[in-house]
Formats: C-alpha cells, sequence, structure tokens
C-alpha cells in the first residue's frame, strides 16, 4: 500500500450522515522517531493524532485543533495539535519507572484529576476549549460520549492503532432531510455504529480506504471523495522560542544566562519537544528581549 498519509471524506446518500477516514503511516513514524516511546503509549498517542485530524476535518472554520490529556499519573500529559493545512504532531510526557510497557492504556483508569480536553483556536478570534468527560477506558467511546452529551449532532469514532500505523474513521449525523422520521432516523445511526465497531486493526491497517468502506457499509450507499495528504509538521521557530524565553520573567532568564556563562557557554538552546529542531541564541539576542544593562 502507499504510505502517503492521508484524509477521505465520505458521504452516505440515501442516510442523514457523512464520515471522514484518515490515515496515518508516515506521521506516526516521525512522531515515534523522536521519542521513541512504549508501544501502548505510542499506540494511544497515534489514536489522539488521529482524533486531532479527525476532530479538525469537522470544524468550519479556518485555525488548529488540539485535543490534550493531562494526568496526576504515570502519563503526564499527552497532546495532539492539527493545524489549517493539516500538518500533525503530537507528544507525551511520562514516568518512564511507573508507566507499565505490556499494560493497555485505559483512559478511565488513569486516576481522580485527569483532564480531557479540546481547545480550538482560530487564526482569526479567541480560542476555546471544551472538556470531555473521562467515563470510558477507550479516546473513542469518550468522544463518542462527549458527542451524545453536547447539543451537536451525534457523531461517531473508531481509532485503531499500532505503533507506526493508525487508521481513524467519523461519522456524523446531519440534520434529517433523507430519513425524516427521527426514530428511524436514529436507528440507522446506531446500525452504522455497530457496523463500524466490527473493523479490526488488522484489517483497517492492509486494506485501502475504498475497501474498507465497501467492507463495512456494503449495503449502504456510500461514495468516498478525492484524499488530501496529511503530514506531520511542527509550528516551532526561533521567534517563538524567543517569546518562550521571554515569558520566564527577568529573574529566571538572568539565572539561565548566569549558569550558562558559569560552564563557559555564550548561548541559550531551546529545543522543540515535539520534533526536536534545536535553536540556539547568543546571549546578546536574550539581552535584547529585555532592558538589562547589567546581563
Amino acid at each position: 500500500m502507499n504510505k502517503i498519509d492521508i484524509r477521505q471524506r465520505f458521504v452516505f446518500d440515501e442516510l442523514d450522515a457523512r464520515g471522514c477516514i484518515v490515515r496515518l503511516s508516515d506521521t506516526c513514524e516521525a512522531i515515534q522517531a523522536t521519542h521513541h516511546y512504549p508501544a501502548n503509549l505510542a499506540k494511544l498517542l497515534n489514536q489522539f493524532a488521529l482524533a486531532a485530524t479527525l476532530l479538525r476535518d469537522s470544524i468550519k472554520i479556518d485555525g488548529s485543533l488540539t485535543i490534550q490529556l493531562r494526568t496526576p499519573g504515570a502519563i503526564r500529559l499527552i497532546m495532539a495539535d492539527c493545524l489549517s493545512d493539516r500538518r500533525v504532531r503530537a507528544i507525551a510526557e511520562y514516568d518512564t519507572d511507573e508507566l507499565v510497557s505490556s499494560d493497555t492504556i485505559a483512559l478511565d483508569q488513569l486516576g481522580q484529576g485527569a483532564v480531557l480536553a479540546i481547545t480550538i483556536t482560530p487564526d482569526d478570534g479567541e480560542r476555546y476549549q471544551s472538556i470531555v468527560p473521562i467515563d470510558h477506558a477507550t479516546l473513542s467511546a469518550c468522544l463518542q460520549d462527549y458527542f451524545q452529551r453536547s447539543e451537536q449532532l451525534p457523531s461517531l469514532f473508531h481509532l485503531l492503532a499500532e505503533k507506526e500505523r493508525a487508521v481513524g474513521i467519523a461519522i456524523h449525523a446531519l440534520p434529517k432531510t433523507k430519513v425524516k422520521d427521527a426514530k428511524q432516523a436514529a436507528e440507522h445511526f446506531e446500525r452504522l455504529g455497530a457496523l463500524l465497531n466490527t473493523l479490526a486493526c488488522d484489517e483497517a491497517l492492509s486494506l485501502d480506504n475504498e475497501n474498507v468502506l465497501t467492507r463495512l457499509f456494503h449495503e449502504e450507499q456510500c461514495r468516498l471523495f478525492d484524499a488530501h495528504a496529511v503530514e506531520f509538521g511542527c509550528v516551532c521557530s526561533a521567534t517563538k522560542s524567543l517569546d518562550a524565553i521571554k515569558s520566564l520573567g527577568q529573574d529566571d532568564v538572568q539565572g539561565l544566562i548566569a549558569e550558562q556563562q558559569a560552564k563557559g557557554h555564550d548561548e541559550l538552546v531551546v529545543d522543540c519537544h515535539f520534533c526536536f529542531q534545536r535553536y540556539q541564541f547568543q546571549f546578546a539576542d536574550v539581552r535584547g528581549l529585555f532592558s538589562w544593562a547589567y546581563l
């Protein structure tokens, strides 16, 4: 199969539902190459990357979408971003001594204080955030539950991942125009969910998108649209790194410079945690962030 990372929308001609399928391989490999996560965490992180891409595809504004999990336990952070141009990145922070690499990670077992949030950052306007209840073991189930509880139309999610490959499908209910009867429309959508859940990981990863949808919905009239590329990408830059240094405040930055000078260095180094891009700044550039004649 072609390894290119893609997203493809599809629609059901006789049902009030549309969907999107996302396939990631190069992106998963890029995420893994920078951090070498244990297999169970890599799979979950890939599911977050799928979710960010699928959720970003469903919003109608220009901007980025972030899905983020914070917990008080061994996994401190999982975060995935999808930008307007469908560049995706993801990262996890965890305690290597506490995380059991052979265990399946259940979200509802991560302890009290765990928070799952979706943040949308428009290119123009204020960002806004939604908290997703963590009442289920899988990210797919948590997202479905969130959309079911919200005032939005119901959605289905099926996120399947290995360490370096992943496939995700989202199906969204549409306003009733084809099936007017509310009970019948709900039954149709429930049937789509039951069919979607029959898709196994090895099958999803071995078949192409057209065959996956044919296998799942062969009795439905499902049309698959053109594919669009998705790729791993980061938004880090020298300017943003300098902004991060400045945000530390005068006293902390002064301490960092003094520490590096004591070691015989003449620059501050900032490494991007997502892509490991390194930015090096001469002390003169850092001094320019503040009015410090004494540095």
